[in-house]
């Protein structure tokens, strides 16, 4: 993206989980070890149900009842852990699962299976489940079988828990909930319910669960997660993060409901929340094993995981797991997010051999092969991940989750008919899965839309207004594709295999339903490789942003679809930024500026070894920011020390799987990237010297001149700010000092409200010389000419210098345009007016104004264009019909010999 909504990217804007009860705001950590760090902004969690807490006071409990309502409630106290059934209670909610406390032989049957389940020991808890006929026993038996892959037997095995519950009205919220869950299992093993299946329904399983927390037990919270667990299935983030936080309510000691929290943040992108939850799931563990004895908790280091994969950084997720398999090796879901992480360094071999190494544990299971695809799809590997998602379709040809994969998969590769193929299976198979059916929808409204080719690409557009913008991108596009698939300084040199499909969403709903599932987004813009979506520009209800520079846009998006092409995907993050930010060939705004020269002069530029996980794990509010720019200034510097194809070695470099240190030395010929960024320092300091934002290296700053002039005696902290007399010594002595100068403009402008005179014009110059890259004066320069009578002329440069920084209004295009055709420069005229189109392309005024300029140049095809996206725009104004008429006219007269 290109500007400063944009620029930076925004994976907080996406999907919300919308939850007012939780507000997970921590700080995001580099994930040590396999636990969270603590600190930074608290996560407050949801307080304890009132009712709850009424309810474990009650007199009328014996001393057992209230110490099993206790542990029941995680609110166990010193002393209530005194039995094996209440310690190993205690130890499952908390998610330790290899206490031995769930070992001993004298702990409830189904709490050891349980817990032998979440380890992974699952023919051991098939012995201990051997005779064993509730509903919660028939659960975990079909649990087990399904993880082994042995899906018919789970089938077999959920006839009971279904034949009980049509036969047997349940009597409590436990079997009532047991019983639901295992139908949810049935759901997936079946897919979509038979006639006189009603259990398998999705409103049939809600209906149960409703009855479940709402007519026999309100506090039974598990019913809660059982209801949450529906919900994830679905896909219905939102509801589901609703009913997590309700169980949590009423159990705030669950680890189980923490993890589900944390997987509904990650599926989000909503990593500082993910990581929130794993610290809660981590304190919950520590009540049982406080010392850490037997390792972390198993539910936040998966959740640690998740997060990491998500965010692109496969060898940290490796780092966190390698304990959890360690500790238990035949953990299903931790051997399948093994395979995933393989996936995630782009080792397919590696992925296969994990594969296999899963398949050993769990033959026909295709849990491996979806969580190595899926990881693959996010990586944009199209290819690999299709092979290793309809492996897992053809496993379980049941179950909606790899289809669905598949059909995001294509959606994102740009192919329609696939993915809507795909996603019709993944509906059948689960009609109330909400991403499928949205994505369905969505995929059937694209293909009902209008088509518009280049050479290069294809531009698609609801009918109706969005077609005025599809046929000024036409030429647009084309341009843009000569500069980043070119050879020029900074061009990629490379042209990706197929056309890239541009879409213009009509509005902000559809863009989003457009990019959920997409890691990497940006905020009106996102690049998927042959893929680019965007939303159209439009001001109003339903639009985010309204007007924004989409050529910029579509430029930087566009550098990433031929990045990524010639890279096969694997690139670092901070570089494909930073050639999308240089390909958009616009000059640094000061806020930039700033933004690096306090990194700079604090000593706070990222290093090497951080800049990349600054996208998806920024500490502060303007690492992700300062993450775009100073990847950008880092790509300057690459071109301009090591030559204009020194960034596209690196690259082919990068497409071989080569780590980003060997790369740099290969291509760039430093030994390490710390000497890369000790090179890079000084001409960064130069750098900022030169744009005025540092005075010299032998000139005092200001603050050492205060320093230096401080009256004796008088401490730091009273020193009075300096006058404009003494800034103005200071001048004398060091000529042109910018900071000296950009006191003396701001003292100066705060006698005048703000605005420039002609008295203070040399000044704002003077300044504007020191520090070229402040829009200040300029500004205020381009106001005082614009309201002089006779000296409107010499606002032009100053609106020239911002109307190069602006990426959201037309307003210094078209003044531009005005003041050059005042001049009778319609040469000069002309690109301004239609860079004001270009900015606000559904504005009449624009359009009249760009139309009023090409006549004047006797351009008739230009007047043409905008006159008939005045017809578009304007429907009802038969004005426009008539004037469209007239210039053609015109136009075929001009073009008759």
């Amino acid at each position: 993206m290109a500007r400063k909504f944009g620029v930076s990217g925004s994976l907080e804007r996406l999907a919300r989980l919308g939850v007012a009860a939780i507000a997970l705001a921590c700080c995001v950590t580099s994930g040590a070890a396999a636990q969270p760090q603590r600190g930074g902004q608290q996560f407050q969690a949801p307080e304890t149900s009132q009712a709850v807490l009424r309810a474990v006071e009650a007199p009328y409990l014996t001393e057992d009842e209230a110490k099993d309502l206790r542990v029941f409630h995680g609110l166990w106290r010193e002393g209530d852990l005194d039995t094996p059934a209440r310690r190993a209670r205690a130890a499952l909610t908390a998610g330790v699962w290899d206490h031995a406390w769930l070992v001993d032989p004298e702990a409830p049957v189904l709490d050891r299976a349980e817990a032998m389940v979440r380890r992974g020991e699952l023919e051991e808890a098939l012995e201990t489940l051997a005779g064993e006929s509730s509903l919660r026993a028939v659960r975990l038996r079909a649990e087990v079988l399904e993880l082994l892959g042995r899906f018919e037997d789970a089938d077999a095995a959920l006839d009971v828990a279904v034949e009980r519950l049509l036969r047997t009205r349940a009597d409590n919220a436990a079997d009532l909930t047991e019983g639901v869950r295992a139908l949810i299992a049935r759901s997936r093993l079946r897919g979509p319910a038979r006639e006189g299946q009603a259990g398998a329904d999705y409103r049939t399983l809600a209906d149960l669960l409703g009855r479940a927390r709402g007519e026999m037990d309100r506090l039974y919270w598990p019913a809660y997660l059982a209801e949450a667990e529906l919900l994830m299935d679905k896909d219905n983030t939102a509801q589901a993060v609703e009913a997590i936080v309700q169980a949590l309510s009423l159990c705030p000691a669950s680890g189980e409901a923490f993890g589900m929290l944390g997987a509904a943040a990650v599926d989000s992108f909503d990593f500082a929340r993910a990581e929130a939850a794993a610290r809660f799931a981590q304190e919950r563990y520590e009540r049982i094993d406080p010392e850490g004895e037997l390792g972390s908790s198993p539910i936040a280091t998966m959740v640690l995981v998740r997060a990491r994969l998500r965010q692109g950084d496969a060898d940290e997720a490796a780092r966190i797991l390698q304990p959890l398999l360690e500790r238990f090796p035949r953990m299903r879901e931790a051997r399948a997010l093994h395979a995933a992480i393989a996936a995630g360094l782009f080792e397919i071999g590696l992925t296969r051999e994990r594969c296999a190494t899963f398949d050993a544990l769990s033959p026909g299971s295709p849990l491996a092969l979806l969580e190595a695809g899926e990881r693959l799809a996010d990586d944009r590997q199209y290819e690999d991940a299709a092979a290793f998602l309809e492996q897992a379709a053809e496993r379980q040809p049941n179950w909606a989750r790899p289809r669905l994969a598949l059909g995001l998969l294509e959606m994102q590769s740009g192919r329609d008919v696939a993915a809507r193929d795909a996603l019709r299976a993944a509906t059948a198979l689960d009609p109330f899965n909400v991403r499928a059916r949205n994505s369905l929808t969505l995929v059937e409204e694209l293909l009902t839309y209008e088509r518009m080719e280049t050479e290069h690409f294809v531009i698609r557009y609801k009918p109706g207004i969005d077609e005025a913008l599809a046929i000024d991108m036409r030429d647009v596009l084309e341009r843009i594709h000569a500069r980043v698939a070119g050879s020029g300084t900074g061009g990629i040199d490379f042209e990706p295999p197929v056309r890239t499909v541009v879409e213009i969403m009509p509005d902000h709903a559809w863009f989003s339903v457009r990019i959920t599932g997409m890691p990497s987004i940006h905020t009106v813009a996102a690049a998927t490789g042959p893929v680019i979506a965007m939303e159209s520009p439009q001001v109003g209800a339903g639009h985010s942003l309204g007007t924004y520079d989409w050529p910029r846009v579509l430029q930087h998006e566009y550098t990433h679809t031929v990045t990524l092409s010639r890279t096969n995907n694997r690139i670092p993050h901070w570089f494909t930024e930073a050639a999308a930010v240089y390909l958009e060939d616009a000059p640094r705004d000061f806020s930039r500026w700033r933004l690096l020269t306090e990194a700079l002069t604090t000593g706070n530029l990222f290093g090497m070894d951080e800049i990349d996980l600054m996208f998806v794990r920024p500490r502060r509010p303007t690492d992700r920011a300062q993450a775009y720019a100073q990847g950008h200034w880092m790509y300057e510097f690459i071109i301009e020390r090591w030559g204009a194809n020194a960034p596209l070695r690196l690259m082919d470099l990068f497409a071989t799987g080569t780590p980003i240190g060997p790369a740099f030395e290969q291509a760039l010929g430093v030994e390490s990237l710390d000497e890369f960024m000790g090179e890079f320092r000084p001409w960064a300091e130069a750098q900022a010297v030169a744009a005025g934002m540092l005075p010299s290296p032998d000139v005092p700053s200001l603050g050492e001149l205060i320093a230096r002039d401080r009256p004796e005696g008088t401490p730091e902290e009273r020193t009075p700010p300096p006058s404009v007399d003494q800034l103005r010594s200071w001048l004398a002595e060091f000529p042109g000092h910018p900071e000296v100068l950009r006191e003396i403009v701001r003292l100066t402008l705060e006698v005048n409200r703000g605005e420039a005179t002609p008295e203070t014009a040399s000044l704002l110059l003077e300044y504007a010389a020191a520090c070229p890259v402040d829009d200040g004066p300029h500004r205020a320069l381009a106001r005082l000419y614009l309201r002089t009578p006779g000296r409107e002329h010499e606002a032009i440069p100053h609106l020239a210098f911002l109307d190069a920084r602006e990426q959201a209004t037309p307003v210094y295009a078209a003044e531009l345009a005005r003041q050059h055709a005042a001049l009778g420069d319609y040469d000069a005229a002309a690109p301004k007016a239609e860079r004001a189109t270009w900015l606000a392309p559904f504005d009449a005024d624009q359009r009249e104004l760009a139309a009023r300029i090409a006549l004047l140049r006797q351009d008739y095809a230009t007047a043409e264009r905008h006159i008939a996206a005045l017809t578009i725009i304007e429907p009802d104004r038969e004005i426009h019909q008539r004037r469209l008429e007239r210039v053609r006219e015109l136009g075929a007269q001009a073009s008759t010999p």
